[in-house]
């Protein structure tokens, strides 16, 4: 939406410098929301706008997770599964970002078992979290990720 109404701005712009010698009934006819004009404010238009900023966003995680503490992709988190975040064991004192109500926020798990315990940011607690709610936000050094049992501890 912001992209779009920045080009609607700029459009208007450039209407009104064609018109700024007008006056009168012609100025006012310039000023009618023609069909085209109508065309321009249509929220299908919107469509590759978001399709823009979903690109950007993608390009954006793409960046985040390709050198995730300082070590590139390339070295020894080319053996992490692409799901790693979701699936690789945790341990209690990991930062994660837990699911609350759909969103996730950031937390520390707590406790770790069958299910998890994590405190979030602000203070409150979440329990008996399954580990699919659960996003770990980096990886373990790479001499624990061949550890199938890894930081799970009942």
């Amino acid at each position: 939406m912001y992209l779009a109404a920045i080009d609607e701005g700029r459009e208007r712009k450039a209407e009104e410098a064609m018109t700024a010698h007008l006056t009168g009934d012609a100025l006012a006819r310039a000023r009618v929301l023609t069909p085209e004009k109508m065309q321009r404010l249509s929220l299908f238009r919107v469509q590759n706008f978001f399709e823009q900023i979903t690109e950007a966003k993608n390009e954006l995680l793409q960046w985040s997770t390709d050198g995730v503490g300082g070590i590139s992709s390339d070295e020894s988190n080319s053996s992490l599964p692409d799901n790693w975040a979701y699936t690789l064991p945790l341990k209690v004192g990991d930062q994660v970002e837990a699911d609350l109500g759909g969103a996730f926020f950031p937390a520390t798990v707590t406790k770790v078992g069958n299910s998890y315990d994590v405190k979030f940011f602000d203070g409150d607690v979440m329990d008996g979290l399954d580990r699919s709610m659960i996003k770990l936000l980096s990886p373990p050094a790479s001499e624990s990720t061949g550890n199938s049992a890894g930081g799970e501890e009942p």
